[in-house]
């Protein structure tokens, strides 16, 4: 079975804002629950988000990200959902802090010769309400357009969750409950579209196999 692994940060791990102490929401109403339901039988999906994680200190994380990219395969993908707190976390948002570290896991990840596909997922824009938010939203931003640069000089796929219009919650950071079913929804058509994109290579191989002969 194909495998799918999403690593990410609070969004990745289904925070919900209204509790406290980590709490989740409701399984059902989780977004990577949402995907793991779609493809039942079909694709085995493994959440490992983490609240507060931002774009690793390779020194410190690599053991662990050795571990669960060691269970993929040449059918299968790692998602790359992160950057929301390295913007969030600081009193000086700035998004030249936040790429350079994405860069630095995505040369990481290429030099271990993986058989998988990585994609990365621009997150979500932090809210630039209130006004006092308005810079956090605008690095944001511009962190992910960093995103797209460091992926399309490397050749990885990437996606703007900036373009999706996903709705947030009162803190203006964590997806809410219809938030997280709009964000599955996205997954979902950008796995699909993966695989289709699979079936359609491997039939032309077959066919410039059977010219050949």
């Amino acid at each position: 079975m194909e495998k799918i692994i999403f690593y990410g940060d609070s969004n990745t791990y289904g925070y919900d804002p209204r509790g406290f102490f980590g709490m989740r929401y409701p399984k059902e109403e989780r977004w990577t629950e949402i995907v793991r339901d779609r493809f039942k039988g079909k694709i085995e999906i493994t959440e490992e988000g983490q609240n507060g994680r931002s774009l690793p200190e390779l020194q410190r994380e690599e053991g662990f990200l050795r571990s669960i990219m060691g269970a993929l395969s040449d059918k299968d993908i790692l998602f790359v959902m992160l950057g929301t707190n390295d913007i969030l976390l600081t009193d000086h948002p700035d998004a030249d802090r936040a790429v350079p570290k994405m860069a630095k896991l995505l040369d990481w990840i290429k030099a271990e010769d993986p058989v998988f596909e990585t994609i990365v997922i621009g997150p979500v824009p932090i809210s630039g309400e209130p006004l006092d938010m308005q810079i956090y939203h605008d690095e944001s931003l511009r962190m992910n357009l960093g995103f797209k640069s460091v992926c399309e000089e490397r050749g990885v796929a990437y996606y703007d969750a900036a373009d999706w219009d996903i709705r947030l919650a009162y803190d203006g950071v964590h997806f809410s409950e219809e938030g997280c079913r709009d964000f599955a929804e996205q997954i979902i058509r950008i796995i699909r579209e993966r695989m289709d994109q699979r079936v359609r290579r491997h039939r032309e191989n077959l066919l410039d196999t059977s010219v050949k002969r």
